[in-house]
């Protein structure tokens, strides 16, 4: 009997995502020279001198080789895309999660409560710290059927919604060390620069502060207060 629940790309995302990115990067390939041909009467456009040279292109050889490197673009296109979504496989003892050749695995003794915030699934421990937050792919209700199905606590918003508050520079409840990283995470989310803002809001949680983020603004809340 099997005793877990996936949770992932369904059967015709697969096959969308194994099939269409290689056909079409094959016909973008065959047909670059007459594309670039195109791209080449709009004014101002950048890397001009480029497609004006795959434009000159033609024969035979040509579309091939273009066929060739869409295919393999499309290929490379399809492995990143699994790679970059969250695999989620559930089960009545615990929660396994794999993302970008990452495995985390939390014991249900462990997990207090599970809910998604848009498409975050995020994961709460017993002292209502985080313990996972991650984009997830999966419908809503696919996910909160995988969990009860398997004896999880379910919320169907965060618990602690209204314990949050807005963060502003040197605020008093923080010591200078999380502010100084409140104000670096928020300049970078300021910056799009969604890598960093990640790194430094589980270096956050470590030290006990869970952030909800909103037009660039750092909403939080202390679980307590590690700062070490």
């Amino acid at each position: 009997m099997n005793n877990e629940t996936v949770i992932g790309l369904s059967r015709s995302d697969k096959v969308i995502i194994i099939v269409f990115p290689p056909i079409i990067g094959a016909l973008i390939g065959w047909f670059i020279p007459t594309i670039a041909g195109w791209l080449i009467k709009i004014p101002f456009i950048p890397l001009e001198k480029l497609f004006q040279w795959l434009a000159s292109l033609d024969g035979f050889l040509v579309s091939i080789i273009g066929l060739a490197i869409g295919v393999i673009a499309g290929i490379l296109f399809t492995m990143y895309a699994f790679a970059e979504t969250l695999k989620v496989t559930v089960s009545d003892f615990n929660v396994k999660l794999l993302i970008k050749d990452r495995v985390e695995i939390f014991e249900k003794k462990d997990v207090a409560t599970v809910f998604m915030r848009a498409k975050q699934l995020i994961i709460l421990g017993l002292d209502g710290m985080e313990l996972y937050r991650a984009e997830c792919e999966s419908k809503k209700e696919v996910v909160e059927e995988a969990f009860t199905h398997h004896g999880y606590s379910w919320s169907n918003k965060d618990p602690f919604e209204n314990q949050y508050y807005r963060w502003v520079d040197d605020h008093p409840d923080f010591t200078a060390h999380i502010n100084t990283l409140l104000s670096v995470r928020e300049r970078a989310l300021k910056k799009g620069e969604s890598d960093e803002a990640e790194v430094l809001r589980r270096d956050l949680t470590h030290l006990g502060i869970v952030i909800h983020d909103k037009d660039e603004r750092q909403y939080v809340r202390m679980v307590r207060g590690d700062d070490k």
